[in-house]
């Protein structure tokens, strides 16, 4: 673990060492790493210490370190040991073989439990690397979030480190030794899993609301005229605050978007309070027609009907949230866009391609979608 040396300088070394670990995951895709085991950090044969001083270099100050590492290598003589350490003195990148006189000084009364030969192997397997601060290495590994995760901006690995480093946390503090352990494939999976629920919340909250409807809509934008003609779904949720006529402006915001050309007409769902009854009155109201699976009054839903090519004029496909699952064994939906207000939505199009975006309101589409490219 890192040194305490109390105050902010305990935060330094507690972010200095997750950070270290970060980079060992990132720069050994195929290997897994592990954490707080026989060292800080292990990869492969290679046994990591990590420590940030805000002092110069002086031998005593890693002396500790040496004799624990030392005391590791007399049990396993395969091992290479590095000690990787920040002085404000020292130059960053730089490496460090110690003497035998140097290492007889920071084992200090430990000295005499070694053989001379077990000496000579340690002093050979030894190094220590000298690392820039704190801040320095955090820019780098953001660096390396937006390289190997392709996060799409330094805001996005921003999000991506604290996230990982909370993981990395639990890791560290939940597993029993020996099995603190984590690859690239889990940080892959993290994000993946993450993303809906903590990049939009938190690019919203660090960039402001405004900056984040803009990455959406960048997002949305259209880069040619053409329309490709696949089938959407987009699933939006609304709260009894919302408006039945904001969610008719939506509607009509996505069938001036999507219903172009060949393209089909956009599947939209609406999942909140409000009887879908006064949604689709508000809709024929505004003259906004739609086709909703039911062929007349009284008729029971039919998911053969409403994926039937639609009715002239007719540019939405109105569904009933808790219908979305009848679809499925109907027909092949490609896109499903899940804006919602508090948990993203199921979705039951396993072969789709899904974006869950957390919004604050319904109306937010507006901004999304605003114009026709």
């Amino acid at each position: 673990m890192p040194s305490y040396d109390g105050g902010h300088h305990a935060i330094k070394g507690f972010a200095f060492q997750f950070d270290a670990s970060l980079l060992q995951v990132l720069a050994n895709p195929t290997e897994t790493v592990e954490l707080e085991g026989a060292q800080d950090i292990g990869v492969q044969c290679y046994h990591i210490q990590v420590k940030h001083r805000s002092s110069n270099y002086h031998l005593s100050r890693i002396s500790r370190a040496v004799q624990q590492m030392m005391e590791q290598f007399a049990s396993n003589q395969r091992a290479k040991l590095i000690l990787y350490c920040h002085f404000t003195d020292q130059t960053p990148g730089t490496t460090l073989k110690l003497s035998k006189h140097d290492l007889d000084k920071a084992l200090d009364k430990h000295a005499d439990k070694y053989s001379d030969d077990t000496k000579d192997w340690f002093i050979k397997s030894f190094t220590v690397v000298f690392a820039a601060d704190f801040q320095t290495q955090f820019r780098t590994v953001l660096d390396q979030l937006r390289r190997v995760l392709r996060a799409r901006n330094e805001v996005e690995a921003i999000c991506w480190h604290a996230v990982i480093h909370s993981h990395l946390r639990d890791v560290i503090f939940e597993r029993p030794m020996g099995e603190r352990k984590i690859s690239l494939n889990d940080l892959k999976d993290l994000v993946h899993d993450a993303r809906a629920a903590v990049f939009e919340a938190s690019y919203a909250q660090i960039c402001g609301h405004a900056e984040y409807l803009q990455l959406l809509r960048n997002e949305y934008k259209s880069r040619t005229a053409h329309i490709p003609p696949i089938e959407r779904l987009f699933i939006v949720e609304y709260d009894s605050k919302t408006h039945t006529l904001d969610l008719v402006d939506i509607a009509a915001s996505l069938q001036r978007r999507y219903f172009a050309g060949t393209s089909p007409a956009p599947y939209i769902s609406f999942r909140g309070p409000t009887d879908l009854t006064e949604i689709k009155h508000a809709l024929w109201q505004s003259r906004l027609h739609f086709h909703d699976g039911f062929d007349y009054g009284g008729a029971e839903f039919s998911p053969a009907s409403i994926v039937s090519p639609q009715l002239p004029g007719y540019g939405i496909k109105l569904l009933d949230f808790a219908m979305l699952d009848q679809l499925t064994d109907h027909m092949k939906m490609h896109e499903v866009h899940d804006f919602y207000l508090t948990n993203p939505a199921f979705n039951p199009f396993d072969e789709a391609r899904v974006r869950h975006a957390i919004i604050e309101s319904p109306t937010d589409l507006f901004e999304i979608f605003r114009g026709r490219v």
